[in-house]
């Protein structure tokens, strides 16, 4: 008897990714997807920027004879999203362009998913995988974050130039929510084994993959080619995410430890460093040795001890129980440990790592 094979499925990837150098290169390359004539929207973050980069953008755009309009927002707010989105259906852009950082382009990103628009993502920084992913983060009232479904982009323009100047620990926090893949993927298989919640091996395979790709022994984050590797790391993590249909393959454990940090801290920590030192909690508590992973956190400065990133070891053992409050059904190891493996996760950091 044949069996008829299950149909393929369809993912949205971006048509384009360019690293390019300089604000005429990244016009220039926005000719591959729209004419001269076209409309472009470009949302940035006005003088809140200390570079100006989007309006510097825009005027480029206007002197290759784009016509265009721009929407600054303040803030990753529903009401940043609904003004752009009443920007977007008053203009009728041909292309919407989220120009700046992770906050800047999430509210692009969820604006354009609203009002079916194209979007290309302009990235001014490298802390997270929100350049290239179908999730944005956004502030509900009481300032509290949330994720919010939205869309992919059609292409991804770097300009290089640009994101080279980003401070050292901006890329820092790229790297730790980077790797923490391999953190979010083991949740992902484990759950699957344990409750047989259905995994996409292909979505584990890249976001592991993208992950995998930065952990060298040479590992220099003030190296171009390195930084290069860390910005198509996650790209490919939000393509993974884009195949997954969810965060799962980028958002496990660590990702609810660290919701639970910015809920305890005030001010919390850059995402990406929570979720690099709860990497290495969870990766603890599953039992895993951890001392090739510890040693490149500590190669690159990655933290590894909560006194690292200026947490007391009482906050960070407070979020390691709430994590799992934080997005009830989203199996990972925080609800198969008990009071004993915390203690004994404490006794570690007591001690230390070696």
């Amino acid at each position: 008897m044949t069996i008829p094979a299950p149909p393929h499925r369809s993912i949205r990837i971006p048509r384009l990714m360019r690293l390019v150098r300089g604000p005429v290169a990244v016009v220039t390359a926005l000719s591959e997807l729209a004419r001269p004539s076209d409309r472009l929207l470009l949302v940035h973050s006005g003088a809140r920027s200390a570079t100006g980069y989007g309006a510097r953008i825009a005027e480029r755009a206007r002197a290759a004879g784009y016509r265009t309009e721009e929407s600054v927002v303040e803030a990753n707010s529903e009401a940043c999203v609904a003004q752009v989105a009443a920007t977007i259906e008053s203009f009728g852009p041909q292309l919407v362009l989220g120009v700046g950082g992770g906050r800047v382009v999430d509210v692009a990103k969820l604006a354009a998913a609203r009002s079916d628009a194209d979007i290309v993502t302009i990235p001014t920084q490298f802390a997270s995988d929100a350049v290239c992913s179908p999730v944005a983060i956004i502030a509900d009232d009481d300032g509290r974050q949330r994720s919010v479904g939205a869309g992919m982009p059609m292409a991804i323009v770097v300009d290089m130039d640009v994101v080279e100047q980003a401070p050292a620990a901006t890329w820092r926090a790229g790297l730790g929510d980077l790797v923490s893949n391999l953190s979010a993927v083991r949740d992902w298989r484990r759950a699957h084994e344990t409750r047989g919640e259905e995994v996409d091996d292909f979505a584990c395979l890249t976001a592991e993959a993208a992950a995998l790709s930065v952990i060298e022994e040479d590992a220099d984050l003030g190296d171009g080619d390195y930084r290069q590797k860390v910005i198509r790391g996650l790209i490919l993590s939000g393509i993974a995410m884009e195949m997954a249909g969810s965060s799962r393959p980028a958002s496990g454990s660590e990702h609810l430890v660290s919701h639970a940090l910015d809920r305890i801290l005030a001010p919390p920590k850059p995402h990406g460093l929570q979720v690099a030192l709860a990497t290495i909690a969870a990766g603890r508590l599953r039992g895993e040795d951890g001392a090739r992973l510890v040693a490149f956190f500590r190669r690159v400065g990655l933290p590894v001890m909560p006194g690292d990133l200026g947490i007391s070891l009482d906050e960070f053992m407070t979020a390691l129980r709430l994590g799992p409050e934080t997005r009830p059904g989203r199996t990972t190891i925080l609800d198969d440990v008990s009071e004993a493996d915390l203690e004994a996760l404490r006794a570690v950091y007591e001690t230390g790592f070696g």
